[in-house]
C-alpha cells in the first residue's frame, strides 16, 4: 500500500553518518533484543558476568527486588526507579504480568512524564505487550508534552502501528525535525518506518537492497 512512498522517504532522509546513534535507535534495538531468542540475553549475561564478576552481587539484588514486586503500583515504581541494565528485560517480563492494568496506567502517566528511565521501560513494555495499543497511542500522541516520550512512542508504535498508519509516521518526523532540528527526536518516526518496513514489505524487493539501519544513513 505505501511501499513506494516509504522508498522515497529513505531515499530523501537518513542518519548523520557523523552522529552517535540516535536515542531511537538504542531503543529500537533494546525492543529487537527483547523479541530476540532468549538465549542471546543469556549469551550477553555471561559475557558481562565474565569479564566483570564484582557485578554479580548487585544484578542479583536488583533481580530479587523485580521479583518480589507483587503489584502493579510496585511495578511502576521500580520503572520510575530504573534497575540494572542486565535486568531491564526482567523488569518488562514484569510490567507484562499485570498487562490489563499497567497498560493503560503508564499510557496515561507518558502524556506528562519527563522520567526517561520510566519513558524507556513503558516504551519497551508497550511494544511487546499483547494488546493492540496502536490506536490508543496514536490517540494521545499530541497529548504528549516531553518530545523525548513522542520521540519513543513513535518507536514502539513501528511495532504495533497498522500499514494505513505510515503517511502519519511521515508526518511526524517531518514536524519533529522542524520543531527540533538540534535534537534527534525525529528518529523515532524514522525507526518505527524502518520496523514498519519490515513487518509489511519483509518478502517484497528490499530497499536499497538490504535492511538495516546503516542502510538508511546519508
Amino acid at each position: 500500500m505505501h511501499r513506494d512512498s516509504l522508498i522515497w522517504f529513505f531515499n530523501e532522509n537518513g542518519l548523520d553518518p557523523d552522529a552517535g546513534p540516535p536515542a531511537a535507535a538504542i531503543e529500537h534495538f533494546h525492543i529487537k533484543l527483547l523479541t530476540s531468542n532468549s538465549s542471546l540475553q543469556d549469551t550477553i549475561e555471561s559475557e558481562v558476568l565474565e569479564r566483570l564478576p564484582q557485578r554479580e552481587a548487585e544484578i542479583s539484588e536488583d533481580r530479587d527486588k523485580i521479583r518480589c514486586a507483587a503489584t502493579c503500583d510496585e511495578v511502576v515504581r521500580l520503572m520510575r526507579s530504573g534497575t540494572d541494565i542486565m535486568n531491564q528485560h526482567l523488569l518488562v517480563k514484569k510490567a507484562l504480568e499485570f498487562e490489563d492494568e499497567i497498560i493503560p496506567k503508564i499510557i496515561k502517566m507518558l502524556k506528562t512524564s519527563l522520567n526517561d528511565l520510566f519513558i524507556e521501560a513503558s516504551i519497551r513494555v508497550l511494544a511487546i505487550c499483547k494488546g493492540d495499543v496502536s490506536e490508543d497511542l496514536i490517540a494521545i500522541y499530541d497529548e504528549i508534552r516531553n518530545p523525548y516520550a513522542q520521540s519513543l512512542v513513535l518507536v514502539a508504535l513501528g511495532f504495533k502501528a497498522d500499514e494505513k498508519h505510515i503517511p502519519w509516521f511521515m508526518k511526524q518526523y517531518k514536524e519533529l525535525k522542524q520543531l527540533y532540528p538540534e535534537e534527534s527526536h525525529c528518529y523515532g518516526a524514522f525507526y518505527a518506518l524502518i520496523e514498519m518496513d519490515d513487518r509489511f514489505y519483509h518478502d517484497s524487493r528490499r530497499i536499497s537492497g538490504s535492511h538495516g539501519a546503516d542502510d538508511h544513513s546519508s
